[in-house]
């Protein structure tokens, strides 16, 4: 734990460098509505207010930040607004309540396929939902497609198909290739199942290697914090058991999903959010965000945590999020269709 302090440290002094060349330098203080915990934004929050001087206030907003912004209107004190999840991440601009950020910085930094095509939001750290085997397993790679082939009957887990994590990927695959094709690959992946989607991420993992099934769907994240240990000594050793398949889309990248940034609508202090997002995406500061939950740094010559680059490298699909996006009603209707969770 001392060293994971002192690592710490030594980034809040790196990502203070980087920030201090951005010239930002003002008493302000910002507010940021986060539904992510407060305890694991605090050490971004307190490399940009070392560099800056800027207080950042954090409010954790774990459900309906949508409805909360909406009945505070524009006497809201938000400036920032981060969340974890594109589906949370676009519904706020699509209900008109973040502003466009110009910044060439951020542009720069971050691959257009994971920002806003209106320049209302970004991702900060993305999550790749990947294919989970045992580690003694033959399989070396799959793409999504293949999932719904017979050959996998009785041998699939996954969490709820409703979850926003499954309706995520069944909206990609939507924007992949249209209703008909999808409804038939949920057919086929519920055919598959092991037994009724249940639990976590966590349970999945658990699942494979205890032998309930070959294989299962979860984020890397999930297989990265288990074998953190940070659930304890029995998931430690069931994560053990268990690799991240590479997992693609036939001619395409690997579905993620994302922690997300945006300037909220009525920000008071717009000029200071702008500063304070433009040092989340430099590398030190990538690094600090991404590590708290295990995540991949969108930046690409960000530092990544050593045990992301022990479960794999992924390269993120590259259909934009945005196009995505409009096609999560549509998935989950069909995920209702098929009777997925039934």
């Amino acid at each position: 734990m001392a060293a994971r302090h002192k690592a710490i440290s030594v980034l809040i002094a790196l990502a203070s460098a980087c920030l201090v060349a951005t010239g930002v330098s003002s008493a302000e203080e910002l507010t940021l509505y986060s539904t992510r915990e407060a305890a694991l934004v605090e050490p971004a929050v307190a490399a940009f207010t070392e560099a800056s001087g800027v207080k950042v206030n954090v409010v954790f907003v774990e459900d309906s930040l949508v409805k909360r912004l909406s009945s505070e209107g524009t006497s809201s004190p938000a400036d920032v607004l981060l969340t974890i999840g594109f589906d949370k991440t676009t519904q706020l601009s699509a209900r008109g309540l973040t502003q466009a950020l110009s910044s060439a910085r951020i542009e720069q930094a971050v691959p257009a396929n994971l920002r806003s095509g209106s320049a209302q939001w970004f991702a900060l750290a993305i999550r790749p939902r990947v294919v989970f085997a045992r580690k003694d397993s033959a399989l070396a790679a799959i793409d999504y497609e293949d999932l719904a082939d017979p050959r996998w009957r009785g041998k699939l887990c996954i969490r709820a198909g409703l979850h926003q994590n499954n309706v995520a990927l069944v909206a990609t695959y939507l924007a992949h290739h249209g209703e008909a094709a999808t409804e038939a690959w949920l057919t086929g992946l519920k055919a598959n199942l092991a037994h009724k989607p249940a639990g976590k991420d966590n349970d999945v993992i658990r699942e494979i290697a205890q032998g309930t099934c070959e294989i299962g769907i979860g984020n890397t994240v999930a297989l990265a914090q288990l074998r953190d240990g940070r659930e304890g000594a029995d998931w430690r050793a069931w994560a053990a058991a268990v690799k991240a398949v590479p997992t693609t889309f036939q001619g395409g990248g690997t579905h993620v999903n994302l922690t997300g940034a945006a300037i909220a609508k009525h920000a008071p202090h717009p000029a200071a959010a702008q500063k304070f997002l433009e040092f989340l995406v430099t590398p030190a500061a990538q690094r600090i965000i991404a590590a708290a939950e295990l995540e991949y740094p969108v930046l690409a010559m960000a530092e990544r945590a050593q045990i992301l680059t022990e479960i794999g490298l992924f390269t993120p699909d590259a259909m934009p999020i945005d196009r995505i996006a409009v096609h999560q009603q549509a998935a989950t209707a069909l995920i209702k269709r098929v009777g997925f969770d039934e």
